[in-house]
């Protein structure tokens, strides 16, 4: 009878213990939002649009959509930067495509052209969880002119969520069972001896 208790008691913490990194890795899941890595660039200049919230390895479709254009400078903006990733958005809204990681999150870099107030929103695919819209203007004031690079100024960036409580608490709950475990296999053990001598 003891050794069956031990070895349920064993049984159960090796259970717990492996089962930790999968709740790890899918529990909680990430609250739906999305966010900029800058609010304000210039034309051409690359920003990094991020989100959070989708499923694992899902299909994203990015929509960066023209809001209210500023108004009218007569300013000729000169030079340019090349990127990888360049979107040319004048009066319709644009579509890209993302996938999202084994967390639902994603990171697309992104470059707009044309001065302007522009919203980004991201869907999946598959869930139909929308995130945003993120509000991003591209200032004809901040061209590069091909000087110096232009500064960041800021944005939003995701809050980093760490460690949830609930894992350190079902972590605990396995070394729990893992050392009631251990007390029951030296008992069974100490029995053993004793009933032999």
């Amino acid at each position: 009878m003891k050794k069956t208790l031990a070895a349920f008691a064993l049984a159960g913490s090796i259970a717990l213990i492996g089962s930790a990194p999968a709740m790890a890795a899918t529990y909680p899941p990430l609250p739906p939002q999305a966010a900029v890595s800058d609010g304000v660039v210039g034309p051409g200049e690359t920003f990094i649009f991020r989100g959070q919230g989708f499923l694992a390895g899902e299909s994203l479709t990015i929509r960066v959509t023209p809001g209210n254009p500023p108004a009218a400078s007569g300013a000729n903006i000169a030079g340019s930067r090349a990127v990888a990733a360049r979107i040319s958005v004048v009066t319709e809204a644009q579509t890209l495509k993302a996938t999202a990681d084994a967390n639902g999150a994603f990171e697309v870099p992104v470059a707009i052209n044309e001065p302007g107030t522009y919203l980004l929103t991201a869907t999946g695919d598959t869930s139909g969880i929308t995130v945003g819209p993120v509000t991003v203007t591209v200032a004809a004031s901040l061209a590069n002119t091909g000087g110096a690079p232009l500064a960041s100024t800021g944005g939003t960036p995701l809050a980093n969520t760490g460690t949830d409580a609930s894992l350190l608490l079902w972590g605990a709950a396995g070394v729990g069972a893992l050392g009631l475990g251990a007390v029951g296999v030296i008992v069974a053990r100490r029995n053993k001896n004793e009933a032999s001598a």
